[in-house]
C-alpha cells in the first residue's frame, strides 16, 4: 500500500464541498499519480463536516447527503484504498502516542488523529495530504511527508 496517499478528512472535504482553496486540492489529487487512502474514520467524519457545512448555511439544505451519497459511490467504484480496520491500526495509534510525546517538544496527539495516524502506519503509507496544522504537526513527528497547507 506504500503507493497511496492518505487523504486526512480536513483535505477531502475539499474534494466535496466548496472551499476558497478547493482547486487546489483537486488540482494536488490529477498531479499525483498515487491512489488515495482513506480509512473507517472518513466515514463518518466526512458526513460530520458536510452536516456543518450544512448547519451553517455554507452548502445548501440537503447537501450534506448529497454530496456524501457522492462519495459513498466513489467508494463502491474503488476510487479509494481503504485502510483496513483492525487491531493492528489500534496498535500503531498507542505506538504514534508514545512517539508524539516523546518528541521535543511534546506533540499532544488527539485521539482521532491517533487513529488516523494509526490506520497510516498500519497501511505503510508514507504521505498525507492534510490542512489541519495539529495533524500536521503530528505526521511530521512521525517521519511522514506531509503534503497541502
Amino acid at each position: 500500500m506504500a503507493t497511496a496517499i492518505y487523504w486526512d478528512t480536513s483535505a477531502l472535504l475539499k474534494l466535496y464541498a466548496p472551499e476558497p482553496d478547493s482547486e487546489v486540492y483537486r488540482k494536488l489529487l490529477s498531479n499525483h499519480a498515487e491512489q488515495v487512502a482513506i480509512s473507517f474514520l472518513h466515514h463518518v467524519e466526512l458526513y460530520y463536516a458536510l452536516s456543518g457545512k450544512e448547519h451553517r448555511s455554507e452548502i445548501a439544505q440537503g447537501g450534506a447527503n448529497l454530496l456524501f451519497e457522492s462519495f459513498q459511490r466513489h467508494r463502491q467504484e474503488g476510487r479509494f484504498l481503504e485502510i483496513p480496520w483492525g487491531d493492528d491500526v489500534g496498535r500503531h495509534a498507542r505506538e504514534a502516542l508514545v512517539l508524539c510525546h516523546a518528541h521535543l517538544p511534546p506533540v499532544m496527539l488527539r485521539s482521532l488523529d491517533g487513529f488516523h495516524l494509526g490506520a497510516i502506519r498500519a497501511a505503510g503509507i508514507r504521505a498525507v495530504v492534510t490542512t489541519d496544522a495539529r495533524f500536521r504537526q503530528a505526521a511530521v513527528c512521525l517521519g511522514l511527508d506531509v503534503i497541502g497547507d
